[in-house]
């Protein structure tokens, strides 16, 4: 590399160093001695106005960015090398430079949006370390910053594994709710506004918009809690059922049907629909195995006392006439 090269991909450095939120007194006084070598300041100027030109013209990029994006493939970066027609050869060589700079520290951070479809779950395994094991008809968005690793529970239900880091705290928002990570396996799950936390390993904090104190929760308990509602739950509950979901199986004690048929409904296309209030309030206890459709309604109707009728677009469920009231 020669000497120019070498201080264009310098200055690209140094750029990116002072724009950390971490840069103190001793970055600058090594920035000013840099700056004292010969080639060095036309450098940095070379790359600022790069730097200058770029961001003038990537405000359609930066938005795209800030945008929750999805899992694809990556494409590699490209550069429109047109408009660097104009600023001349030493500028261009600084372009070349930049882009060979760490990028992610100069453009926002985008969220990665990861999602399943109906019928659908994935591991998720990030970075840092940490998995998540999303359900089905589920999406969330995360963020892995310098300071924090950040989670936003758009819909559905996950299970985390949090890879520990003292330096970074592992932050979710969901709904009103913050949870915060104190250690390291737990279960969100947040359906028509509605949250539960369960702790299988470690321990939680969840505090609620506009509440002063945090609920710490630790193995066994599950917290939950309806948006804008009051004070929320906890209770004891058995871990294994709360999370019987990854292995295919949905286990209710003492559930509303109303309830059940929610959960089988981001399963499947054709959505169950209750005839009534009172059929909605039918109460069950069992374990369910997520297979077809049809078989699940057939044992849903075996284990209950009601009956299943398919129409054009649904299927519709209604207490048998022995029980109706």
């Amino acid at each position: 590399m020669s000497r120019s090269a070498q201080y264009l991909q310098e200055a690209a450095d140094w750029l990116t160093r002072l724009q950390r939120s971490d840069v103190g007194e001793a970055d600058w006084l090594a920035f000013d001695a840099w700056l004292e070598e010969p080639g060095a300041r036309e450098a940095y100027d070379a790359v600022q106005a790069v730097d200058e030109e770029i961001f003038e013209r990537g405000a359609v990029l930066r938005g795209a960015l800030t945008e929750p994006r999805r899992v694809v493939g990556k494409r590699p970066f490209s550069v429109d090398w047109r408009w660097l027609s104009g600023l001349g050869a030493t500028a261009a060589a600084a372009a070349i430079a930049l882009t060979l700079a760490p990028w992610g520290e100069l453009l926002p951070q985008p969220d990665t949006l990861y999602s399943t479809a109906k019928g659908e779950s994935r591991a998720i395994q990030l970075a840092d370390g940490s998995r998540i094991d999303l359900n089905t008809d589920s999406n969330l968005s995360v963020r892995l910053e310098d300071d924090a690793r950040r989670v936003t529970i758009h819909d559905g239900q996950a299970l985390f594994d949090v890879a520990h880091d003292e330096r970074r705290p592992f932050v979710i928002t969901v709904g009103d709710e913050t949870v915060r990570v104190l250690g390291t396996k737990f279960d969100v799950r947040r359906r028509d506004g509605r949250l539960a936390v369960t702790v299988l390993r470690g321990s939680v904090e969840v505090s609620t918009e506009g509440e002063g104190k945090a609920v710490r929760l630790r193995p066994g308990q599950m917290l939950e809690h309806v948006d804008g509602a009051g004070a929320p739950v906890v209770r004891v509950v058995s871990t294994e059922d709360q999370v019987s979901w990854r292995s295919g199986r949905l286990v209710y004690r003492d559930q509303t049907l109303g309830r059940i048929v929610s959960d089988l409904n981001h399963y499947f296309e054709r959505p169950l629909r209750l005839e009534s209030a009172s059929t909605a309030n039918l109460r069950f206890s069992g374990v369910l195995i997520v297979d077809g459709q049809d078989a699940m309604v057939r044992r849903l109707t075996s284990l209950m006392p009601i009956s299943a009728t398919p129409t054009d677009d649904s299927i519709l469920l209604r207490e048998r006439p022995s029980t109706a009231k």
